[in-house]
């Protein structure tokens, strides 16, 4: 469904209620995706991926990937202003609905999408009050527009109230301004200090040279009618509040249309402030704007921020001065939030890296912005390519290897970066690319760095090419190769380096030591390297080591130890959206339980890590190391659960979602199976045999769920499991027993308790 309309009539507010009044109807929820500030429409895939927390490492493309997770979701997907993208909006509808028969797709656009199936509803501007409306006071006060404005005069003047004196100006400050509900918003805010009958006068003297004859609404002098006068209503209703801006609010306002989002102070002031327009004055004019409802204040727990709505954006980027003015906007936007990720690479003492970083990743948005107005501007190429360097935590650590790739490649390609820049490039891509299992391509752009470090008069970039060698051969399982370049990049940086290369080199080497077989070797290294990550607030290369670790103590038997560490890390991975490390977090999470807790816990675990590695990777990497380690876990639950079990176990653990199984394993144990209530005091009665059940040990403890009154929902909540596994228990149960309604479980449940 598509929601269509002129800017201002509601379009948002419409799809925020419906999506809010069908929410239940929906398991897995609604997701809203503001799209006005996305401008390559070939992004589209990966916003809403961000949006959903969908791991962004897979190396399938971002719209097979983002269906095959929504393919067993039932989720209302909300698209917020799709215009701009319209053809790209409407294939990857069309794909994701193809790929998932529970998704719903609703979107809002001045123009229909035009996807296969598509239902378009186009919202009109509200209702105006009639001549003989505005003649009683409780007609009039029911009008649509009326109510509106009424409620917003009275929120600017607590005293208005509608009487026989002011209806007229009522009922024509409604008609003037179309019913179009931004226009009379903007109208109301001035009844603070002006009467209605003022505003009217002010309008009439701004819109009369463009109506036709008053109070009518068919062609005008211009030929203009209907639709296309309700969009002019807009532009002028916008136009007349820029007018009675002062002169600083007014400089701000165009120079804020910069933001493609949402942004903070401290961005205003480094982003619009000259001599023109002092540092010290921008949040007086701020305040001004947010009063005139031209910015919207979003108070946030840690901080406040502020946004545009399109339109108004729009009208901003129009009082620019020029293509010049706005280059020079840009410049200082990409300039500042270069800065907000510079200053994120160093921890400053009693810091947290992981708290730096997803502040930095939560202005996605912008520093989006800012890397396409330098990969747009052959001028700016150079600083976008060392812009992708200072973010390579961000593309690392959060979740966003695919979006790092794609930067690193354009800078590339199409850029001309410095030998020492490119080569920086080319490791960073030949990393990213051994996250996401491309080992051949991570080999070849590994060697092109290799013969650009050559000539370049800096000794770091020469280490830095030996340690990427060491993890290229790491991933290829070739650890005799890695530890060598491993150690040697390690010395080459000095024990005094502190890191990302260094840190990341020593964390690999002690798995690749632990693999080896060289136990205190490796807890050597990993303990050094844990060392110096608290030292420097590193919390992401300190959970990395922890899970080293976790397997250093697994080797020395100290089982309860190696967990309470392997949940440790998984803690912090889940904080930075590191779906690698959560991966394989999950994964040690269920080798170091089985043994120690219900086996049945464990294998529903130990799938729900194998299907989050189906999602981000090849499987652990495609270790040859990490896999047997998999394959002997396996074995050993398979030995301890019957088959029925084990492979039930094994099915609810493939359903749960990454945030289920983090859940799951950061539980302390698994959850006690439900027990019957103690039998009601009454004669004895001699023992009959147990009625015997075509149901699994976990279908029936769904059924005894059921029996208590719980919904599909909160049952699998109960169990910590996904809603779809328990559709499917249910479904099972239902042929299993031949009934047709849950009430009958619930009945065969309550029998069988008794």
């Amino acid at each position: 469904m598509t929601i269509t309309g002129i800017a201002g009539v509601g379009k948002t507010r419409v799809a925020l209620r419906a999506a809010e009044d069908m929410r239940r109807a929906f398991a897995d929820g609604v997701l809203f995706v503001e799209l006005s500030s996305l401008s390559d429409p070939e992004r589209l895939a990966q916003v809403i991926a961000r949006a959903l927390e969908v791991p962004d490492q897979a190396a399938k493309p971002g719209a097979q990937e983002l269906a095959d997770y929504l393919a067993d979701k039932q989720l209302l997907l909300l698209l917020d202003t799709c215009e701009h993208l319209v053809d790209a909006c409407a294939r990857l509808a069309h794909t994701l609905l193809a790929a998932a028969p529970g998704l719903r797709v609703l979107a809002t656009s001045r123009q229909p999408l035009g996807a296969p199936g598509e239902h378009s509803l186009h919202i009109r501007p509200m209702e105006v009050p009639t001549r003989e409306q505005a003649r009683s006071l409780p007609d009039l006060a029911r009008c649509e527009s009326v109510a509106l404005l009424l409620d917003r005069v009275t929120a600017a003047d607590p005293g208005f109230r509608l009487t026989e004196d002011n209806a007229e100006a009522v009922a024509e400050l409604c008609r003037r301004l179309d019913g179009i509900p931004l226009a009379l918003e903007l109208a109301a805010v001035r009844a603070g200090t002006l009467p209605l009958a003022s505003i009217l006068q002010l309008l009439d003297e701004r819109f009369w040279p463009s109506r036709g004859r008053s109070g009518e609404y068919g062609p005008g002098p211009g030929g203009v009618c209907g639709r296309d006068a309700r969009h002019r209503t807009m532009r002028e209703a916008i136009a007349w509040s820029h007018d009675l801006c002062t002169e600083e609010e007014r400089l701000l306002w165009a120079r804020l249309s910069i933001f493609p989002g949402r942004f903070d102070l401290a961005a205003a002031e480094a982003v619009c402030a000259d001599e023109r327009l002092p540092a010290e004055r921008i949040y007086p004019a701020v305040d001004g704007l947010v009063g005139k409802s031209i910015l919207v204040c979003v108070k946030e727990p840690d901080r406040t921020t502020y946004r545009m709505l399109d339109g108004i954006r729009e009208f901003g980027a129009a009082q620019t001065a020029g293509p010049e003015e706005r280059r020079v906007l840009r410049a200082r936007h990409r300039d500042h939030y270069l800065a907000l990720a510079d200053a994120a690479v160093t921890v400053p003492p009693g810091g947290d890296q992981a708290e730096q970083w997803t502040r930095v990743r939560a202005e996605w948005p912008n520093l989006r912005a800012a890397l396409e107005f330098c990969a747009a501007d052959p001028a700016e190429a150079d600083t976008g390519a060392r812009m992708v360097l200072v973010l390579t935590y961000l593309w690392i650590a959060c979740g966003m290897s695919r979006e790092g790739r794609h930067y690193a490649e354009w800078f590339l390609d199409v850029g001309r970066p410095e030998p020492k820049t490119r080569a920086g490039l080319l490791l960073l891509l030949a990393y990213l690319l051994v996250s996401l299992g491309d080992l051949r391509g991570a080999r070849a752009r590994l060697d092109e760095a290799a013969a650009l470090a050559e000539g370049v008069d800096d000794p770091s970039c020469r280490t830095s090419v030996i340690k990427v060698r060491g993890t290229v051969a790491f991933g290829e399982g070739d650890l005799t190769s890695a530890a060598g370049y491993l150690g040697e990049a390690i010395e080459l940086l000095g024990g005094e380096e502190r890191d990302l290369v260094v840190l990341t080199a020593m964390v690999e080497l002690g798995i690749t030591r632990l693999w080896l077989g060289q136990v205190d070797r490796a807890a050597e290294v990993l303990g050094a390297s844990k060392r110096m990550s608290d030292a420097t607030g590193q919390s992401w290369i300190r959970s990395w080591a922890d899970m080293g670790l976790s397997l250093v103590l697994r080797a020395r038997g100290d089982l309860p130890g190696a967990l309470a560490l392997a949940r440790e890390a998984l803690g912090v991975q889940q904080r930075l959206h590191d779906a690698s490390g959560a991966s394989l977090c999950l994964e040690l999470v269920a080798w170091l339980a089985t043994g120690q807790e219900d086996p049945m816990w464990a294998t529903r675990l130990l799938h729900a890590a194998h299907g989050q590695w189906r999602k981000v990777r090849r499987p652990l990497y495609g270790s040859p190391h990490f896999l047997a380690e998999h394959t002997r876990c396996e074995e050993r639950l398979r030995r301890a659960l019957p088959r029925r079990d084990y492979e039930e176990a094994a099915t609810e653990g493939g359903a749960m979602s990454m945030e289920e199984a983090i859940a799951y394993a950061l539980r302390s144990t698994c959850p006690p199976a439900p027990t019957a209530p103690p039998p009601a005091p009454g004669p004895a009665r001699p023992a009959e045999p147990a009625e015997e059940t075509p149901l699994s040990p976990r279908e029936e403890e769904v059924a005894d769920l059921v029996a208590e009154g719980l919904t599909n929902r909160e049952i699998a909540q109960r169990l910590v499991v996904g809603r779809r596994t328990v559709d499917t228990h249910v479904e099972h149960i239902l042929a299993k027993l031949d009934f047709s309604a849950r009430s009958q479980i619930a009945a065969w449940a309550a029998r069988r308790r008794h």
